[in-house]
């Protein structure tokens, strides 16, 4: 059986240049959507730490949240 070749991720550069002609065309048309509630639901700030906890749980699983500061239960 043949092995499967792996993807090489894109560089940041042509990642990003991937992702503006994604928005660019409208492909992901639930996007502006998203940030329209965000935007109206929390403040920046607010966003900006729940997608840091975010990318924390999907690089480092359940055990590198910090559950009682997140919950505020101090």
């Amino acid at each position: 059986m043949a092995t499967k070749r792996r993807r090489r991720p894109l560089p940041p550069k042509a990642r990003a240049q991937a992702e503006t002609e994604i928005l660019e065309q409208g492909r992901w048309s639930g996007l502006k959507e998203q940030q329209e509630l965000e935007a109206r639901n929390h403040s920046e700030r607010e966003n900006c730490d729940a997608r840091r906890r975010c990318r924390e749980f999907l690089e480092g699983g359940w055990g590198s949240i910090d559950w009682i500061d997140l919950y505020d239960q101090k």
